[in-house]
């Protein structure tokens, strides 16, 4: 799965779904809506399209979380995700909170606007190698990716 097509597919369902919304209650042609259905999307998504961005472009394999503080499932998660990052230093952690605007990330990657948290997702040069909603796991799944992950980057160090 690719983090930036994910990010412009659902931004570009969005901006058709509230086009045609505003359309029809304004009694408006959807084409003259498109600039402020744009701005508003851009002012909404900004942050997490930036984001999207900055973690496409890293080198290291990504862990993203976006939680909540006053999550329960989201607290309990916490403590295998910090023990397997103590081992792979390899790894960056870019951790959210949902309120933020960035923790908006969570419905571009989920193409949907409800879900569970926490979401917890393994990325690496864009791509998503990982991702696991509503549930905590445990280090041995991470390690299973984490191995993966390592074993395809091995296989691809002779291709240049």
């Amino acid at each position: 799965m690719d983090l930036i097509a994910r990010v412009q597919g659902f931004m570009a369902t969005k901006q058709e779904k509230l086009s045609e919304e505003l359309a029809r209650k304004y009694g408006v042609a959807e084409d003259e809506l498109s600039d402020i259905v744009d701005s508003f999307l851009r002012d909404t998504y900004g942050p997490a399209i930036e984001l999207a961005k900055a973690i496409e472009s890293k080198e290291c394999p990504v862990l993203l979380f976006i939680g909540r503080k006053d999550c329960t499932i989201c607290q309990r998660s916490l403590p295998a995700l910090e023990r397997f990052l103590q081992g792979h230093k390899e790894f960056e952690l870019v951790k959210l909170d949902y309120s933020d605007a960035q923790g908006l990330l969570y419905h571009m990657i989920q193409q949907q606007d409800r879900g569970m948290l926490p979401m917890i997702a393994m990325i690496f040069r864009g791509s998503i190698r990982m991702i696991f909603t509503g549930e905590g796991i445990h280090e041995e799944i991470y390690e299973k990716y984490s191995n993966e992950l390592r074993s395809e980057c091995s296989q691809n160090i002779y291709v240049h």
